[in-house]
């Protein structure tokens, strides 16, 4: 994770002769999740596919290929007014710059252009075009509008929903592994150099917003592994390969041992999960068994035993009878 050093701020201010005073302390300490529990309608919440989304730009640049997605961002250079900043950095979903002696924070970053990266490592210009705060519950997440230039030089939205209008995303530090089918497919890295625009609709982001903020702690447990569990079970990754198992549509009930989301259905369970993937899923649910990882992770019992957690970060449940969402 990304820790900004006071240390180069001031380094810089001083070999500039600034003047400027340093941040204050409460913008430089970790942030902390300490609301109330989040009130999604769980139950009614929609599985789906994509970890950043298929719906990723587009099919402009994400084409059908990896090698034409956006896979990640770089922090630095990032160009304000067309002005090279110093340093740019994230705290949470905001922003922070300086240049010289003057520091830039949120929607002070709209028009900044920072270089993206691509999967067949090229990369491609990303700029801000806005920022506002996320509706509640969420009003402490920042989100995003976000614009590519193509190779005709237009500028165009960088992230679409399935009809092709423009969403906004929010920003992750860290990169995640969009392969499929592999050892580490789906996996998140920590990069003090990169971050994810999450875009509205991916499970990223959906993860975030739903309460598993990956940058937060809770109680003074940090939230990243529950927020990569999350992205696990939203796309029904079972066996952590990246590889989604799941039909989008299909409604699912999750929760966790802190009540961040709650057990609001009585569903047929399906499967228990980390941030690796499900640690064991009910066999009676669901067609698991052509999974490739079924025999080493299918437990008649699983989820019986609520009382000892065993590493356990989220548990989940569908609709219907074993499984079978009936559309009620």
């Amino acid at each position: 994770m990304r820790s900004y050093s006071p240390r180069s701020w001031l380094a810089g201010a001083l070999f500039l002769s600034a003047c400027a005073a340093p941040l204050p302390e409460e913008e430089l300490a970790p942030r902390s999740f300490i609301k109330a529990p989040l009130a999604a309608d769980n139950g009614s919440d929609l599985n789906g596919s994509d970890l950043n989304g298929s719906d990723l730009n587009g099919s402009d640049l994400n084409g059908s290929e990896l090698n034409h997605f956006l896979v990640s961002v770089n922090f630095n250079p990032a160009f304000k007014g067309g002005a090279l900043l110093d340093e740019a950095w994230l705290r949470g979903t905001s922003f922070y710059g300086y240049k010289g002696s003057t520091i830039y924070k949120d929607a002070e970053f709209v028009g900044v252009q920072f270089q993206g990266n691509l999967g067949d490592g090229s990369t491609v210009p990303v700029r801000i075009t806005g920022m506002n705060p996320a509706p509640a519950p969420n009003a402490d997440v920042n989100l995003y509008s976000l614009e590519y230039r193509a190779a005709d030089g237009t500028w165009r939205p960088a992230c679409r929903d399935v009809a092709g209008t423009p969403v906004q995303a929010l920003p992750v530090e860290g990169v995640w592994n969009y392969r499929q089918n592999v050892a580490g497919g789906g996996s998140k890295t920590d990069d003090p150099q990169r971050f994810t625009f999450a875009c509205l609709g991916g499970a990223i982001a959906k993860c975030a917003l739903w309460g598993y903020r990956p940058w937060a702690t809770y109680n003074g447990v940090p939230l990243a592994h529950y927020h990569q569990a999350c992205t696990r079970m939203v796309r029904a990754d079972y066996c952590g390969t990246g590889k989604s198992y799941t039909t989008t549509g299909n409604r699912i009930n999750f929760y966790d041992e802190f009540g961040i989301q709650q057990d609001t259905e009585r569903w047929v369970f399906e499967a228990e999960w980390d941030q690796n993937g499900a640690r064991c899923f009910y066999g009676l649910n669901r067609t698991h068994s052509q999974l490739p990882c079924f025999d080493s992770r299918v437990q008649l019992f699983c989820g019986q035993d609520l009382s000892t957690n065993r590493g356990v970060l989220m548990r989940n449940e569908t609709p219907g009878s074993l499984g079978i969402d009936l559309g009620l």
